[in-house]
């Protein structure tokens, strides 16, 4: 059977990727997979097996981003090694990293790529977890954190900053002289991201305590196997204050209103061994001013500022009243986490 494909011609090379992973062919079918915002995943079926296929686009414009994800995978391969439940990372063989550039299916310029063996489940749902998947992901945190893994060279991630805070009002002008109809919301929410910006600057920046850890554990980072969760893409493995991710992960879990759901993950990190010190509002600002870059992103996106094509602008569109709704939902939640959060 021939290859096959979505409409997309741009679409990475389904024999090229092989090759360039030395695996059996030929390609049977590659499928688009929806959801993915940041990159373009795709299903890659061959002769012996299935993959996901991942089109890397560095949206963020890092200039150090293919020395980042080698430094990610080698802490995706040490968590799996730990225990923790992810698609097995496929090496290439020309120097063992993850990445591989191929030729496209429509024969314009090469696409950086990476693989892993595929995994057969259901996407989560965007509503609060069950008490099950949270406290599954206590424990996962718990894991990668007691790892201990320093980054070899701590240059290649970003440091927390406040920079998109200091630019909002910046923002709101250029979303209100392009017409977005959400401009006024942008205003609004000025006060709660200045309050955000303070607290991240109280919080500071505290290398000596990060450890390498995932990074982005929330729903759409969860594949629901008959075996238990599976944890995916690790692209984004980050140094981070360990307190700081578990107060994030776990309200994230629980949407950040389920408190319930967010206490088990709490609970379970604390019993597998985790640290039990007490969350202080700072403790959300570094996590909240990653998420009000997110945001940002998508606000340029929508409004021509970062270039995203038609498909890239109209996501954006769409995300944007959602993310600035939640802004400061997000940070009534902070100011009470000590509360919220007793068990």
């Amino acid at each position: 059977m021939s290859a096959t494909t979505d409409d997309d011609a741009a679409a990475p090379d389904p024999d090229s990727v092989l090759a360039a992973f030395g695996l059996r062919g030929p390609a049977t079918a590659v499928t688009a997979v929806g959801g993915a915002w940041s990159n373009r995943v795709y299903r890659l079926d061959a002769a012996t097996a299935s993959f996901a296929l991942k089109e890397l686009l560095n949206p963020w414009a890092e200039p150090r981003w293919a020395e980042w994800l080698g430094e990610a995978l080698s802490f995706e391969q040490r968590a799996i090694a730990a225990g923790v439940a992810a698609p097995a990372p496929v090496p290439n063989p020309a120097d063992g990293g993850c990445l591989a550039w191929v030729t496209r299916r429509g024969g314009t310029s090469p696409a950086a790529v990476r693989l892993h063996r595929w995994v057969d489940g259901e996407p989560f749902g965007a509503g609060p977890v069950q008490p099950d998947v949270a406290a599954w992901a206590g424990e996962v945190l718990a894991t990668l954190h007691g790892l201990g893994i320093r980054p070899r060279d701590r240059s290649l991630f970003p440091v927390p900053d406040t920079s998109t805070a200091s630019r909002w009002p910046e923002l709101t002008d250029a979303a209100r002289r392009s017409g977005a109809e959400w401009a006024d919301q942008l205003a609004e929410i000025g006060p709660a991201v200045s309050i955000l910006a303070e607290l991240a600057l109280q919080a500071g920046h505290r290398p000596e305590q990060e450890v390498m850890t995932h990074g982005d554990i929330d729903q759409k980072n969860l594949i629901a196997t008959p075996h238990g969760p599976v944890l995916c893409d690790w692209d984004v493995a980050v140094p981070l204050v360990p307190r700081r991710e578990l107060a994030d992960v776990a309200l994230s879990l629980g949407c950040w209103e389920a408190f319930d759901i967010a206490r088990d993950v709490v609970r379970s990190y604390r019993q597998a061994g985790g640290d039990d010190t007490a969350f202080e509002p700072a403790d959300l600002g570094q996590p909240m001013m990653i998420g009000l870059d997110w945001v940002a992103f998508n606000v340029e996106r929508a409004i021509g500022l970062r270039p995203s094509g038609p498909a890239g602008a109209a996501l954006a569109q769409g995300l944007v009243p959602e993310l600035l709704a939640a802004v400061p939902r997000g940070l009534d939640v902070a100011l009470r986490i000590a509360r919220l959060m007793d068990p």
